[in-house]
C-alpha cells in the first residue's frame, strides 16, 4: 500500500480502506501541517501548536465527513494532482476557522505552493530510537526500517510520523486521534520492541543501552 500512487492511495480510502487510510495520513499530514501554518502566517496569525494540530486534524476529519463525501469529490480536472487538490482542500478549511476567529474578516485567497518546510520534533532531547539511527551507518539504518515494517501497521505509522517525517508531537497526537501521554507510551514500548528485534537481526548488541 505505501508503494501506491496518490490516486490509487485516495481510490482505495473512497472504498473504505483502513490501511489505506493510515497511509495517506502518513503521506500527507506533513504537508498539511506546513499548509495551516503557513496560511495562519499569511494572515498574521502566529498559531499555538495546540491550535495548528486542531486545524491540521480538522482538515482529515472534514476529509471523512458524509461518507468520504469530499473524498469522492476529486476528479483531477485540468491535471490538478491529488496533492494540489488537498492543499486547495486544507487552505479553504483553515482560512474558514481562522475567518470565524477573527469575526468574517479574512479574504480567502489561495497562492502558489512554496514547497513544504520542515517542521522540527517539539520533543528534541535525544531518545532511544532517534540516537540509535545516528549512529548507525546507512546499512543499520536500513536494516532498522526493515524491522519496523514487521510491526502492526499503526504502530508503523506512529514510528514514521515521528521519526521518518519529524512530525512535531501535537501534530502526530492529532493525526493518530491520541493524547500525548498515550503517544509517549506507545513510543516506549514500540522503542523497547524495536531494540528487542534489532538486537536479534544483529543489528546491535543485546547488552546495548539506551543513552543518557
Amino acid at each position: 500500500m505505501r508503494d501506491a500512487t496518490d490516486l490509487e492511495l485516495l481510490q482505495a480510502c473512497v472504498e473504505g480502506n483502513r490501511r489505506a487510510w493510515a497511509v495517506f495520513v502518513e503521506r500527507f499530514t506533513r504537508y498539511v501541517w506546513y499548509l495551516v501554518n503557513a496560511t495562519g502566517r499569511r494572515y498574521g496569525l502566529e498559531l499555538a501548536e495546540d491550535a495548528l494540530a486542531d486545524l491540521h486534524n480538522d482538515v482529515f476529519v472534514a476529509l471523512l465527513e458524509d461518507d468520504r463525501r469530499r473524498l469522492r469529490q476529486y476528479q483531477g480536472k485540468n491535471g490538478a494532482s491529488v496533492r494540489s487538490w488537498i492543499r486547495v482542500i486544507t487552505i479553504r478549511r483553515t482560512i474558514d476557522t481562522l475567518r470565524k476567529r477573527r469575526g468574517g474578516h479574512l479574504s480567502l485567497d489561495v497562492e502558489e505552493d512554496e514547497g513544504p518546510r520542515a517542521p522540527t520534533l517539539v520533543d528534541t532531547a535525544p531518545d532511544a530510537l532517534s540516537a540509535l539511527l545516528d549512529r548507525e551507518t546507512d546499512a543499520r539504518r536500513d536494516g532498522l526500517w526493515a524491522l519496523v515494517e514487521q510491526l502492526p501497521e499503526a504502530d508503523q505509522t506512529l514510528l514514521r510520523l515521528l521519526y521518518d517525517q519529524r512530525l512535531p508531537v501535537p501534530a502526530a497526537c492529532a493525526a493518530l486521534n491520541i493524547k500525548r501521554g498515550a503517544l509517549y507510551t506507545r513510543k516506549t514500548r514500540l522503542i523497547k520492541r524495536l531494540r528487542a528485534l534489532a538486537a536479534e537481526a544483529g543489528l546491535i548488541e543485546a547488552s546495548d543501552g539506551d543513552p543518557p
